[in-house]
């Protein structure tokens, strides 16, 4: 049992050795800073904090990969570094793009099983390359069922979305009047141990924990594999739609480890869940541009002020205040103007009740005993920037 523990505990030090941690680190760094800088040009502020997108995503991770870790060691999990380093290098191409959508497993483990299926006809002198010899004995049910959970994973992140986790933007409409977006950027790492064949150890580190299975050499090793999502909406709830992807992706990914799972019986199963993965991962987001097809979600309207986005930990985020509702009146004043709604609010003493009316036209009240200076840093982001609310000052 001792042995065991330290082989765990030398392989869990082993992920370092692998680029998907630093590739996600550079990754969240750039998407961040650009998020940032893309918020203050809009907004003249910072709405959301650096690494956002990572918010939330741990504790269902880690779950995620302890029960990947307990099936793939159970059945015999083996990746290879060659494999280890080919879904690596396909994380490094999609990540070019600067679109956290090509951090789906459905891209970057589906591209890479369709890799495994090219390499015959690579050239002979390419082929006779240790590193080749052991990518043609990955098993592909194996990456299919590898793929399928951590699809499965990517379902929950987008089900577990909420208000709080998509940035607003502000941009302008097919006929000049500025209209509101969300755009969703999820990151998460998914760490979860598996086998790796011991000849492949041994010459590269003769201190690599082993174990022997059936006469063949294994050690363990972490891989934090690094899964991601990003998506625009304009026309729906931001909520309502990071859901609607969810619930398919989940479905979807249902349906890949069914395939997957029968892929151990019928091998060429597994090459139609790599197809089948690309496919579906674009069918479900095409729906969602097709769902998006109708009137903005965020527009300014006469009745009230639109709130566009809410700043995390912010007065109004304390007050309940989410995207998308309309504030129609602070103490019974109206406002139609941002720069109304806070001359109001500061005619309205040291407690404020507001009036909104949600995505469904019903309405609520929210309160709060305001501060010195609160006023000016509610929190809130609103559709029209200051200079046009005040050219429309007069409705």
């Amino acid at each position: 049992m001792g042995a065991w523990f330290m082989e765990i505990l030398q392989g869990t030090g082993r992920l370092f050795l692998l680029p998907f941690l630093y590739i996600a680190l550079i990754m969240s760094v750039m998407v961040s800073a650009n998020r940032i800088k893309k918020e203050r040009r809009m907004f003249g502020t910072r709405v959301f904090d650096r690494f956002s997108e990572w918010k939330g995503t741990w504790s269902v991770s880690l779950l995620t990969g302890l029960i990947i870790s307990m099936i793939g060691l159970g059945i015999g999990l083996t990746v290879s570094y060659p494999f280890l380093f080919l879904a690596a290098a396909i994380l490094l191409l999609v990540s070019l793009t600067g679109k956290l959508s090509w951090y789906s497993p459905s891209y970057t483990l589906g591209l890479s099983g369709l890799a495994l299926l090219l390499l015959p006809y690579l050239p002979e002198n390419w082929k006779s390359h240790p590193w080749m010899e052991t990518l043609f004995e990955t098993s592909l049910p194996m990456v299919a069922l590898l793929l399928s959970l951590l699809l499965i994973r990517e379902g929950f992140m987008l089900l577990k979305t909420s208000p709080s986790h998509t940035f607003p933007e502000r941009t302008k409409g097919r006929r000049g009047l500025w209209i509101g977006q969300h755009k969703g950027k999820r990151m998460t790492m998914v760490p979860f141990f598996s086998l790796i064949p011991g000849g492949l150890i041994e010459p590269f580190a003769s201190w690599w924990p082993v174990i022997t299975v059936n006469g063949d050499t294994y050690g363990i090793i972490l891989v934090p594999f690094v899964l991601g999502a990003e998506w625009l909406v304009r026309g729906q709830s931001p909520e309502m739609a990071s859901k609607t992807i969810g619930r398919h992706t989940f479905l979807l990914a249902l349906v890949l480890t069914a395939l997957s799972v029968g892929s151990f019986f019928v091998e060429a199963l597994s090459i139609a869940v790599f197809a089948l993965a690309l496919i579906g991962r674009e069918w479900v987001y095409l729906r969602h541009r097709t769902r998006e097809n109708k009137t903005p979600f965020f527009t300014s309207t006469p009745k009230g002020v639109r709130i566009l986005g809410v700043i995390p930990n912010s007065p109004a985020d304390q007050m309940g205040l989410i995207p998308g509702e309309l504030i129609e009146r602070v103490n019974s004043i109206p406002v139609r103007t941002e720069n109304q709604f806070y001359e109001a609010l500061q005619n309205t003493g040291a407690f404020t009740k507001i009036e909104v009316r949600d995505e469904w036209g019903e309405n609520r009240y929210v309160q709060r005993a305001m501060y010195e200076g609160e006023h000016y840093e509610l929190g809130l982001v609103f559709v029209e920037p200051p200079t046009h609310e005040s050219s429309v000052g007069f409705f």
